[in-house]
């Protein structure tokens, strides 16, 4: 089965200008850009764009000449792949500039964007998805308690910067969280802006707070030029409130969680082969995390909030790596923040997620016996009864 490295190495001798930007191109520049090229290319929009060969030897070099993975989650394979497209004509010819970086804690950011700027000077504005830092994992839990994030704010204010100091057609691409403020960047930019935009990817990125951005005006006007890519069992794609305006990908793994990575996504020549509907397990997966977190009320969200920073921020630890390397450290330290948390916060968080192995029950109850209405009725009245909001499970 075909994959991105396959595509890379068939068709790296074919220039952008021979053959457009492509959905695989997309996949390959969303997979390396988990790579650190901040380190490498300035974060001025005013600077000299470098070429990206050029780029990737440099962070190759930084990284002590080896193929080092960008984080415990994050394969080694990603160095592999970024210098194979190094190697490959199309990708040398592009230029990149213009890439930031932005950690913070309270409120937690973790947000990277980039500009690769093609040969018909056609820009590519990449945004980062969630990274091996845990306060990139903390801001993905914000998604379900705020309707939005800062790194929302900065993807539009990086987005109004590109337009502003380069001409030419954008093209906005985003895997993961990635996506999430793909989309946003599209829809809150200014008109003018907007305009210019002549495709924007979305690679299986959580949806938002609620529904109120797909009513938008400038959804519609995107639709025509958006690409929304879930695998067929998808687990990140379809938690919160997501668009249905998607196409179902083939991935050679099975389950939900592993399907997210963008190296196991199929791929025919320049397109990603397609299903024609998601599997059961994305619906089951859909109802059931939608149930969990559409039951929760702003007093647990806030507490959820209060619990995971101090939970985060008591491990000692920044990235999923130290934890792994740390890791009775780390639990010695998470056990006893829990128990210096007052019983009233500990109570309440333990009461926000009881339930949802009976949620999740009913959501495969409900799935498995979708033609049979006197079990549908009856799984329903059982979400209902969990207080889940079933207007929220758009079924």
């Amino acid at each position: 089965m075909a994959g991105s490295m396959h595509y890379i190495r068939k068709f790296g001798n074919v220039s952008f200008c021979d053959m457009p930007f492509c959905d695989a191109d997309n996949i390959a520049l969303c997979e390396i850009f988990y790579m650190p090229f901040e380190k490498v290319v300035s974060e001025s929009f005013s600077g000299e764009p470098r070429a990206f060969d050029e780029v990737c030897r440099a962070l190759f070099s930084y990284n002590g000449n080896r193929h080092r993975a960008p984080g415990l989650m994050l394969k080694k394979s990603i160095s592999v792949k970024m210098m194979e497209m190094a190697k490959q004509k199309r990708y040398a010819e592009m230029k990149m500039v213009a890439c930031t970086e932005t950690f913070k804690t309270n409120p937690a950011v973790q947000f990277a964007a980039a500009t690769f700027i093609l040969p018909d000077g056609t820009l590519v504005v990449a945004f980062r998805g969630t990274d091996d830092s845990l306060i990139g994992w903390k801001e993905d839990t914000d998604l379900y308690i705020r309707r939005s994030i800062p790194s929302h704010a900065l993807a539009v204010n990086y987005l109004e910067n590109v337009a502003k100091h380069f001409d030419g057609d954008i093209i906005i691409i985003g895997h993961s969280k990635g996506g999430n403020v793909a989309l946003y960047s599209g829809l809150y930019c200014s008109e003018q802006t907007r305009s210019r935009i002549k495709a924007l990817y979305n690679n299986d990125g959580p949806g938002f707070f609620d529904n109120s951005p797909y009513r938008t005006k400038q959804y519609k006007e995107l639709l025509s030029r958006y690409n929304h890519f879930i695998p067929s069992s998808s687990f990140v794609g379809v938690l919160l409130a997501f668009d249905k305006d998607y196409t179902v990908v083939k991935s050679k793994r099975i389950l939900g969680p592993t399907q997210h990575d963008l190296s196991t996504w199929q791929i025919t020549d320049c397109d990603l082969k397609t299903l024609p509907r998601p599997s059961k397990l994305a619906r089951i997966n859909e109802l059931a995390f939608s149930g969990i977190m559409y039951r929760i009320n702003r007093e647990q969200g806030q507490n959820f909030d209060r619990v995971a920073t101090a939970v985060i921020e008591g491990s000692g630890q920044v990235n999923l790596l130290g934890v792994s390397k740390h890791l009775p450290s780390v639990v010695k330290n998470t056990v006893e923040t829990w128990k210096s948390l007052d019983e009233d916060t500990r109570k309440e968080f333990r009461e926000t997620f009881s339930g949802s192995k009976e949620i999740l029950k009913d959501s495969v109850k409900l799935v498995v016996t979708e033609g049979n209405k006197e079990a549908r009725e009856e799984a329903l009245e059982d979400l209902a009864l969990q207080g889940v909001k079933l207007e929220a499970l758009k079924i």
